[in-house]
């Protein structure tokens, strides 16, 4: 049995059917977004034809890369020249990028959000045409307000700190065993090793830059009942308020969109993660 939202993991076979259904060729029905860190001349595998290019800078802030001010966000959002009702295909070269862009998107109220299972080099293995620029976007009518973010989306330190301690929430740590268990930090300029008390390791990858547990060697995401089965086993469950932490975000990005794709509504990704945590007091 299919999970409530798994249609928005898409494979290059549905997108590709997606992108030529009659229904999207209006205006604005359908945009896809190639998310990347730097400029996109970096990126030489190329872009599916008609992509625009998200810098994930351009949507988190340093020193703590914390999501960017909603103001910031509606900026970075009418640029692109999405819409509330516009379908939002996200991908790139590693998912957890695009789905990091994918949760600003659906936290700023863009309904409709999808990813492309295994990014770039999936729809490159189909032998699928690609484009060696980006789109310089289309001319678009109308204008994206971020009047009501979903708050429920994005926790804050002061939340989790009361999360850790209720019996109906888990705090999740989704980042490597060897810095949950406070053997390394994972980044250079991260000085404190250590967890949040009483966070619950979900599982992740070998360092900052993988996740092993979640996506296959081709970058696939595995399969949904194998890690809904991994966080059962942690004593994640949908229900509980389920709050995913990394260092600053990426990680717990996309566990945040895995578990929407199982459907789990009571959700959220703690912006500031270890590096927001063990900074402070």
């Amino acid at each position: 049995m299919p999970f409530k939202n798994q249609h928005k993991l898409l494979s290059p076979v549905e997108l590709k059917k997606l992108i030529h259904d009659p229904k999207n060729q209006s205006n604005q029905k359908l945009m896809m977004v190639f998310v990347g860190f730097g400029k996109q001349s970096e990126y030489k595998d190329g872009f599916i034809p008609g992509s625009l290019y998200l810098d994930t800078n351009s949507i988190e802030d340093g020193p703590l890369w914390n999501l960017v001010s909603n103001k910031q966000l509606e900026k970075v959002i009418n640029e692109l020249g999405i819409r509330h009702e516009t379908t939002v295909i996200v991908y790139g070269k590693k998912i957890m990028a695009a789905a990091r862009a994918a949760w600003a998107f659906m936290y700023a109220g863009t309904d409709d959000v999808r990813l492309l299972n295994g990014g770039i080099d999936a729809w490159r293995a189909h032998g699928y045409s690609i484009e060696e620029h980006p789109s310089d976007g289309q001319e678009s009518t109308g204008t994206f307000h971020l009047l009501q973010p979903k708050p429920n989306y994005l926790s804050t330190r002061n939340e989790v700190e009361k999360d850790i301690h209720d019996k109906d929430s888990v705090v999740v740590d989704v980042r490597s065993w060897i810095e949950y268990s406070g053997q390394t930090t994972g980044y250079e300029y991260m000085k404190e090793k250590g967890r949040i008390p009483n966070a619950v390791w979900g599982y992740a990858g070998s360092d900052p830059h993988h996740m092993e547990d979640y996506e296959n060697k081709d970058g696939v995401l595995k399969n949904l009942e194998e890690i809904e089965q991994l966080w059962k086993k942690a004593g994640i469950t949908s229900n509980k308020k389920v709050t995913f932490y990394c260092g600053t975000g990426w990680r717990a990005s996309e566990a945040f969109f895995i578990a929407h794709l199982l459907g789990w509504q009571n959700i959220s990704v703690y912006d500031g993660g270890w590096m927001e945590w063990s900074q402070s007091d």
